[in-house]
């Protein structure tokens, strides 16, 4: 247990510094393992915390999306023999990030919101399912070098998290209110 925590501290602490130890598809999961706590925590949280809640998971689904999209799904396309799944992935992802884009334009405190993002919370796990039971595994097996791609992931990641900071990205109708203040 120990040396697992040390693991994971020295992880970040590599992440922080820019550089990568960690696979790419190591980090992926990781992501999801954090996704699908928050999807937890909305469930149990009262209508005021919800709000804080959906917001992180949103972008962090927004940021690991384009992470995959822009890095990741190119470089498992060129050695993997069955494309589909990788289109089959991009699909997920065009569905999630609709449901995204309504849940921004929503409320979390109404009554429709909570339904709606179970919805994706439910589209999201399939999707993390398949990639961690099929498609990093098949990648792997065909010769997949995760490594080769950690750092400019890590990289591309902190760009990413930077520029939704900065763009102040809300869910649940704030980002408009706050422009009409």
């Amino acid at each position: 247990m120990r040396e697992a925590k040390s693991r994971q501290r020295e992880s970040e602490m590599d992440e922080e510094d820019g550089s990568a130890t960690e696979g790419v598809f190591e980090m992926l999961k990781a992501d999801h393992r954090r996704v699908e706590e928050l999807f937890t925590q909305f469930e149990d949280a009262d209508k005021r915390a919800r709000t804080g809640i959906a917001d992180e998971t949103l972008r962090e689904l927004e940021i690991h999306a384009a992470l995959e999209e822009e890095l990741v799904y190119p470089a498992i396309r060129e050695v993997i023999e069955e494309e589909e799944k990788v289109d089959e992935a991009l699909e997920e992802h065009h569905v999630a990030k609709l449901l995204i884009k309504e849940l921004r334009k929503m409320n979390a405190g109404t009554q429709e919101f909570a339904p709606k993002f179970k919805v994706l919370g439910e589209i999201i796990r399939h999707h993390a399912e398949e990639e961690e039971n099929e498609t990093f595994p098949e990648a792997e097996k065909a010769g997949f070098d995760e490594t080769e791609l950690s750092e400019e992931f890590v990289q591309r990641k902190e760009k990413l998290m930077q520029k939704f900071e900065r763009s102040g990205k809300k869910s649940s109708g704030q980002s408009r209110r706050r422009k009409a203040a």
